[in-house]
């Protein structure tokens, strides 16, 4: 069996020459190759696997000997990634188009879905899935939606909408927005919030719901 240099002395030399350092980390029984934290390429005893940016596939299955990964421990991950035959390793410039092309796919779709967390309310403090959802039934659909409308119009769209709301709702909605989760509230400070929802519900032409004494 290799040693973990053994290895090293394998596959760095196939890549650092053109993208700089890398890191190696086990993935089933191959060794993952990382660059800036994306994964790139697969190798096991001696063979190559890279993954191939959308837009050089057409071009990867037209070269000999180049094939697709498949290993049923992986599942369909593994069908990401294409045998990279010698010569076309030696082929530095093809090789380095490779190489550029899935990192700059990769780190476009990292960048992409970044941008998209960063809008949306499952990811704000108290919030998931089943809340955004509902904040979405009444036209608040991003983070900035969310903002705009604030704590308390929100809680109180859902009431006019028909939705089953509780004080635990109240307040992680003013949490999610304040950035505090609810386990931290004081009782002073939820006591406060109940009395402004029932002042904002009278004010609406509500009933108040919480006895905030």
């Amino acid at each position: 069996m290799q040693t973990i240099n053994e290895i090293k002395e394998e596959i760095y030399p196939i890549f650092e020459p053109i993208i700089g350092t890398i890191r190696l980390k086990t993935y089933f029984s191959y060794y993952a190759v990382f660059k800036d934290g994306l994964m790139i390429a697969l190798y096991q005893n001696g063979a190559t696997y890279l993954r191939i940016a959308k837009k050089d596939i057409e071009y990867i299955r037209q070269y000999p000997k180049t094939c697709i990964l498949c290993d049923e421990k992986i599942g369909i991950q593994s069908r990401k990634f294409h045998y990279i035959p010698q010569v076309l390793i030696d082929d530095t410039p093809k090789f380095s188009s490779l190489l550029f092309g899935i990192i700059e796919e990769l780190r476009t779709e990292k960048y992409k879905i970044s941008q998209k967390r960063a809008t949306q309310i499952r990811n704000l403090p108290n919030m998931n899935l089943k809340l955004e959802r509902m904040l979405k039934k009444i036209g608040i659909h991003s983070i900035h939606d969310f903002t705009q409308e604030g704590y308390m119009s929100t809680f109180i769209k859902l009431i006019l909408q028909g939705f089953d709301v509780t004080e635990d709702l109240l307040f992680k909605l003013n949490g999610a927005l304040n950035h505090q989760y609810i386990y931290t509230f004081t009782d002073q400070q939820k006591r406060e919030l109940m009395q402004e929802a029932n002042q904002a519900l009278y004010n609406s032409g509500l009933r108040k719901r919480f006895n905030a004494l």
